[in-house]
This record gives structure tokens, C-alpha cells and sequence, in this order.
């Protein structure tokens, strides 16, 4: 099954990480523009923060007990019995 350009690029922009070099560098290494490789690094950054492991949850509107739990991607459960914002966004940036 042969790769799609997303899978090629992503693979190249790994390598490229893995190598220390400059984006010009590799570039020029590999025949490939550097503004467009600039656009598929900033692709994959962006592609990479939304696979962060959590779900937007909306519960506006619905009622509740005012717990809150967050589950890490490894399993980690962490529970509020009472909401702080500030707390819960420094448990998330833990991740």
C-alpha cells in the first residue's frame, strides 16, 4: 500500500527533527522547498496538539454534582469535589 503525501511528509519532518539539521539543510538534502516544508512542520505541530488526548466535554445547560474528574492519556484519574478553573488548567497543562 503506498503512503499518502500527508504520511511521506510527516515521516520527512520526523527525520528532520530526529537530525539535528536546519530546515534548510535538510531541505536542501532532500529537493524539497523550504516554505513548503515550513508549511507541512507547521501542519504536523498543529495535527499533534489536537491528538492530545482529551475530549472536549459540553455540559452546559446540563445539571451536576460540581465534581470533576480528568483522566490522563495513561490512566491517571485525578477528581475535584469542588471546581478551581485555575487548578483544573494547571492539571491539564501536566499532560
Amino acid at each position: 500500500m503506498e503512503k499518502t503525501k500527508a504520511e511521506k511528509m510527516y515521516a520527512l519532518v520526523d527525520q528532520w527533527r530526529a537530525s539535528g539539521k536546519t530546515q534548510k539543510v535538510f531541505c536542501g538534502e532532500h529537493d524539497i522547498k523550504v516554505g513548503t516544508f515550513a508549511w507541512w512542520v507547521a501542519r504536523k505541530k498543529r495535527d499533534e496538539s489536537l491528538d492530545s488526548g482529551f475530549a472536549l466535554v459540553d455540559m452546559a445547560g446540563q445539571p451536576g454534582s460540581g465534581k470533576v474528574e480528568i483522566t490522563y492519556p495513561n490512566g491517571v484519574r485525578i477528581s475535584l469535589g469542588h471546581p478551581d478553573l485555575a487548578l483544573i488548567a494547571q492539571l491539564i497543562s501536566l499532560c
